[in-house]
């Protein structure tokens, strides 16, 4: 009897072992307040990557992009996530605005494409005479009743006042675009860096960090070999720091705002070593950081091998202050393997506000919008031409605990090629 009760047994830990676990995802908070015009992020847990497909059972009242929701007119309406059989819902409720005035238009978002009228509604109580204007007529233009026509790309803010009192409304007018061709590419086919375009940063300070490298333009550290860019990261006393690597910048030489911005690269393994893909605003050296805005299009640590990180700082959301926006996904063999690491940075693409995609692979995997209020350096800092940073750090913030071990290897950031793809405007 033994037997089979033993093979019943390892049958039944098979299966169970086997079987996929239920995946069970949440939303955070699951009733949310809002009111006309506001943009609020949700937070998802109960997975770390994949598809999520977002909806919203009323885009009147409320639309929603990766989680970020855009309250439009009041009302309540259902944002709901679904990640393969779950799902997660959040209530919204949409309150005016303005809930003791006597103005109000709706909606106070709109998107048009060129060509377009809409007829714009205005809460009116005491029924006065009303005066619309347009914060940019070449974009918008509106009549005396609150009919707007769009005119060409851009956005414009639509007010109506009644002497005493005024309400507005965001208008965008879409933007037409070509194909992307290539503007700007980096092969790194030379026998060594084209100086022409790169800037070697040297230093050992610890970068704002707390990195534990010196920074060195020596062949040790920094070569082109096989087409290839070769950062190597290595174990040595030099200039009292006990590690040695590399990190090169376009700064005043190569600078870019909107379009794609890619790069093949290899990520080396071990704890320790923290590579990095990304990008400060053209202002740095008069504005300094963050309120130049920073652009990271890829980071890794080594303590995380299946881990990749995007993110942005700006002078009010930045990784001083914790409150940065900021993505991670994971991909089972992204160390030691060739990726192509990119983002798409395009303009006026959601409601007339910026919109940057973060890829790998040519695949999306994170987005972030333009904050409101638009236009302030503040807290977008992303309409201006931005240099392209590539390093090596090891330890630090990010980096963390050094497995000094993993020198025994050599410990390589191969970088096959950077290109840079805009596009024309379609008039």
């Amino acid at each position: 009897m033994k037997t089979p009760l033993l093979a019943l047994c390892c049958f039944m830990l098979l299966f169970f072992s086997c079987k996929e676990e239920a995946i069970t995802i949440t939303l955070s908070p699951t009733t949310l307040e809002m009111t006309v015009g506001e943009i609020k992020n949700l937070t998802i847990t109960g997975i770390t990557s994949g598809d999520i497909n977002w909806t919203s059972s009323d885009e009147s009242i409320a639309t929603v992009f990766y989680g970020t929701v855009t309250a439009l007119t009041p009302g309540i309406v259902t944002i709901t996530a679904t990640y393969k059989e779950a799902s997660a819902q959040c209530i919204i409720i949409v309150t005016s605005s303005s809930s003791e005035g006597n103005l109000l238009i709706t909606p106070t978002i709109l998107s048009l494409e060129k060509g377009d009228t809409y007829q714009l509604q205005c809460k009116n109580t005491y029924n006065l005479p009303l005066t619309w204007i347009s914060s940019n007529d070449s974009v918008v233009s509106v009549d005396e009743h609150g009919l707007v026509t769009a005119l060409s790309a851009g956005y414009s803010i639509i007010t109506a006042s009644n002497g005493s009192e005024s309400t507005s409304a965001t208008v965008a007018v879409s933007h037409t675009w070509g194909e992307y061709e290539l503007v700007w590419s980096e092969e790194f086919n030379d026998e060594s860096l084209d100086t022409d375009v790169w800037n070697y940063e040297i230093g050992g300070g610890g970068f704002g960090n707390n990195e534990q490298q010196y920074y060195t333009d020596r062949s040790e550290n920094i070569r082109c070999e096989n087409g290839c860019l070769i950062i190597e990261a290595r174990k040595e006393t030099y200039e009292n720091r006990e590690y040695t690597s590399a990190r090169i910048n376009t700064k005043g030489k190569k600078e870019f705002a909107y379009g794609k911005i890619e790069a093949r690269i290899s990520l080396p393994s071990g704890q320790g070593t923290w590579p990095a893909f990304w990008m400060l605003g053209q202002n740095y050296s008069t504005t300094g950081w963050p309120k130049c805005g920073e652009l990271d299009i890829m980071e890794h640590i080594g303590s995380q091998p299946t881990m990749v990180s995007f993110a942005v700082h700006t002078k009010e959301k930045n990784g001083t202050k914790g409150n940065n926006w900021s993505s991670r996904t994971y991909i089972d063999d992204i160390e030691d393997e060739f990726h192509i690491y990119g983002i798409e940075w395009i303009k006026e693409d959601y409601y007339g506000r910026d919109k940057i995609i973060f890829t790998v692979d040519n695949t999306e995997y994170a987005s972030t919008v333009e904050s409101v209020p638009m236009d302030d350096a503040n807290t977008w800092p992303f309409n201006q031409g931005f240099f392209i940073i590539l390093n090596l750090a090891i330890g630090g913030n990010m980096g963390g605990t050094i497995d000094d071990s993993i020198f025994q290897n050599e410990i390589l950031m191969k970088v096959d090629w950077i290109r840079v793809y805009q596009r024309h405007e379609i008039e």
